[in-house]
């Protein structure tokens, strides 16, 4: 297991200092890596078998923690891990095209992702996922974290959500800096469906361990404040940016409209301005 260098002085002194200094850290390191797993290169993506074995299998049931800024936050009862997986729902207000688009596009994405040092595409996989690096500043004296990340974009049909699915795989040669350490990415789903037209459902489950030195106790403490600061960060992108989607991306969008059971003509009506926002 890699450590930081500090670990050792900072365990010993175990001071108040030491602490707050490493949970900052790793809370903050949390805050970000959502944003990270999500701006990888989107394509258009049929549904298939292969891609379902990607979701992860329900191990427990998910219990209500708390409800905080109209976000619900759950953890999975009876995780047979330290560090505690965790589910956030809620709905964005923001225009899911836009989302879309927002995720989708890697150039300008240091302007509203926290603490993104670099990013890159390492191998586009057919039409339907990427490989993707990432790397994430944090304070010192905490090393900084990459991701080594296999992306995908999934229509799931029963539960009528776009999803985008992100794992930590092996990548030979990737980027791999001095004073880094790789963080593993168990899962990371993240669910779209419509609400209205500016109004955007999401269901979020990831599974995150940073790695390193900070006690788990510190990561479960953070998992309830992360998702939330990453969904407010996409929903104001959103909202200040009204990019258009992409042709490549539409006929996905669209598929998830046809499975909400939309009238044909309110179908073809919301479709057509979804894809043709300012």
């Amino acid at each position: 297991m890699i450590y930081e260098f500090y670990y050792n002085a900072l365990m010993i002194k175990t001071t108040s200092f030491s602490l707050r200094r490493q949970s900052t850290g790793r809370g903050k390191f949390l805050g970000s890596t959502l944003l990270l797993l999500c701006l990888f290169q989107w394509s258009l993506l049929a549904s298939s078998p292969a891609i379902l074995q990607a979701l992860p299998k329900e191990q427990g049931r998910w219990v209500k923690d708390k409800v905080t800024k109209g976000y619900t936050i759950y953890l999975r009862e009876g995780a047979r891990t330290e560090i505690l997986p965790i589910k956030v729902e809620g709905v964005l207000n923001a225009p899911i095209d836009v989302i879309m688009e927002t995720l989708r596009q890697v150039d300008g994405s240091e302007e509203w992702t926290p603490d993104l040092i670099k990013k890159s595409t390492l191998e586009d996989i057919g039409p339907r996922a990427a490989i993707t690096y990432s790397l994430t500043d944090m304070p010192w004296p905490i090393y900084d974290r990459r991701l080594i990340l296999h992306n995908e974009l999934y229509l799931d049909k029963k539960k009528k959500l776009l999803f985008v699915i992100s794992k930590t795989v092996p990548f030979r040669n990737a980027p791999a800096p001095k004073k880094t350490i790789e963080a593993f990415v168990g899962y990371s789903n993240m669910g779209f469906r419509p609400v209205d037209l500016d109004k955007t459902y999401v269901e979020l489950t990831a599974f995150i361990d940073p790695r390193g030195s900070i006690p788990s106790w510190i990561i479960n403490f953070y998992q309830k404040s992360w998702p939330i600061k990453f969904l407010e960060a996409l929903e104001a992108r959103s909202k200040t940016h009204r990019v258009k989607l992409r042709k490549g991306l539409l006929p996905m969008l669209e598929g998830l409209l046809k499975e909400m059971k939309w009238q044909k003509g309110e179908f073809d009506s919301q479709a057509k301005k979804l894809g043709s926002r300012p």
